[in-house]
């Protein structure tokens, strides 16, 4: 059985090196799953859509490197009998850091304050995630979301200045909870001005048209996305009304994108009942000294260590031309996380949780 696989998922060769014989690489903007002739496993990305196309018997499994599903036609596939699996929560931890790193960020350009109310919608490996590292550092924090216990009633966003959206894209005729333009004009009237809203969901999260509109003549609602409508073809001037943007990559650290593709491997051999390997890690760790006068400081002024967060990921640095959009995100590969930040020369008990937290790495004397 044939392996077909999206040319930009990286660690191909180091997971699959006992199918390589198999492995056929496509392009997703060339790709038609419609001619696939021999029987084969497809594994795509988030790019790929499967809706609206015949699929043939000889695709007998679909596998996406990635943690969205809303590119898969789950029904099609159900009443065809075409199993299909995804690299679910793969990504979380590098997503976390992005947010994260937007929050220090924003607190750098003051643009925020430590003392400023936050509201984390959505409450899956994410949002509760970055939910309780908010929490833990002092933050006043709440959470929404209508399918887990979490700290508000309703949704309402009245008086937060920082709204961080971590759900899926659902349609009305898909949940009563839908999240389709969950961020519309209406919405946007209830922000707190100046107030900040970070999307890494996806982009027909929030409406760009209504945000086009209500933004016109004041910037009274500032948007950092990194998501958008009609990916790659994105919408120039809802862009350029973004505080900044960033091109689909918030869950694209090298460790995420090494677990996505793990996870591809992993129910590639399950479908096939093969023996699972364990695979050497080849990711590489950076090696930093704790600075504890500069991370006192910023504890002290912002809450949180700003200057370690941005020192090891500053998210403005991604900020992108809207035409550059899908060039960017296929070669986007090298970035670093905390999860892969060992510190060195922390001594003190109470930083060393504070940094685990966050998620680095802390070699303990």
């Amino acid at each position: 059985m044939k392996i077909l696989i999206d040319r930009n998922i990286p660690y191909v060769e180091h997971f699959f090196h006992d199918h390589l014989e198999k492995i056929e690489y496509f392009s997703d903007q060339n790709f038609d799953i419609e001619k696939v002739k021999e029987d084969s496993i497809v594994v795509v990305r988030s790019t790929y859509k499967t809706h609206g196309k015949n699929i043939p018997k000889s695709v007998k499994f679909i596998c996406s490197a990635s943690t969205g599903e809303d590119h898969i036609d789950k029904n099609a596939l159900d009443k065809m009998n075409i199993p299909y699996a995804f690299s679910t929560g793969a990504n979380a931890i590098a997503v976390r850091e992005y947010v994260l790193s937007c929050i220090a960020l924003m607190l750098q350009e003051n643009k925020l304050n430590k003392n400023d109310p936050a509201l984390i919608i959505g409450c899956g490996n994410i949002g509760e995630g970055i939910f309780k590292v908010l929490q833990y550092f002092g933050f006043d924090v709440s959470t929404y979301d209508p399918y887990k216990p979490c700290t508000n009633s309703n949704e309402s966003i009245e008086g937060y200045s920082l709204i961080s959206l971590h759900v899926p894209l659902t349609k009305s005729s898909e949940s009563e909870h839908f999240t389709e333009n969950l961020f519309c004009a209406a919405k946007f009237e209830m922000c707190k001005e100046g107030a900040i809203v970070v999307n890494t969901s996806r982009g027909g999260v929030v409406s760009e048209k209504d945000f086009l509109e209500f933004n016109r003549d004041k910037d009274c609602i500032h948007l950092i996305s990194d998501v958008y409508e009609n990916e790659p073809s994105i919408n120039k001037d809802f862009f350029e009304k973004n505080l900044f943007g960033t091109p689909h990559i918030a869950g694209h650290s090298q460790y995420a994108r090494y677990q996505m593709t793990k996870m591809a491997y992993e129910n590639i051999a399950d479908f096939l009942g093969v023996t699972i390997y364990e695979k050497n890690n080849t990711l590489k760790n950076k090696i930093i000294s704790f600075d504890k006068n500069t991370f006192d400081r910023d504890i002290q002024e912002f809450g949180l260590p700003i200057s370690l967060m941005l020192d090891t990921y500053n998210p403005k640095l991604d900020h992108f031309d809207c035409s550059d959009f899908k060039k960017i995100r296929d070669n986007y590969n090298n970035r670093i996380g905390y999860s892969q930040v060992s510190i060195q020369n922390c001594d003190c008990k109470s930083d060393l949780r504070a940094l685990k937290m966050l998620g680095f790495k802390v070699e303990e004397n």
